[in-house]
């Protein structure tokens, strides 16, 4: 079963995915963009149990009030330690899940940036990971 997301912005296309891969100057990893491709941020459905890692949402790429390039840009303004780890979701605290983008065998690991401690938590091995879990 996929995981799907609710109330998601304008569809990305491939050209979009590969302006934010130079952009970042890194590729992001196939299941990310696959993932994107089908839904650009948005909202677990409301089922009442909740989520493991009480996710809020997904950040969408190029569209919306807040895009997850944008973010990345201000987060990278005030810890510049956060540098080739992007953001593509949240939890209902306000704290970032970020998606390791490092050359090197951290590439793809899930983290979250928890904002009020200024500390980086690893989360996961992979996105692919990360939305598994979700479903558990």
């Amino acid at each position: 079963m996929k995981l799907v997301l609710e109330d998601c912005e304008q569809s990305l296309t491939t050209q979009d995915l590969q302006d934010l891969e130079e952009q970042l100057g890194r590729p992001l990893p196939d299941s990310f963009k696959q993932y994107y491709l089908q839904y650009n941020g948005g909202f677990l459905p409301e089922d009442g149990e909740g989520n493991a890692l009480i996710v809020g949402g997904f950040d969408s790429i190029r569209y919306g009030e807040l895009p997850a390039e944008k973010l990345y840009a201000d987060l990278l303004e005030s810890f510049a330690e956060l540098e080739l780890l992007f953001p593509f979701a949240y939890d209902q605290g306000g704290n970032c899940f970020l998606l390791s983008l490092k050359p090197s065998t951290d590439y793809g690991r899930i983290y979250i940036w928890l904002m009020d401690l200024q500390e980086l938590a690893f989360v996961i091995d992979s996105f692919d990971d990360f939305l598994i879990y979700l479903q558990s």
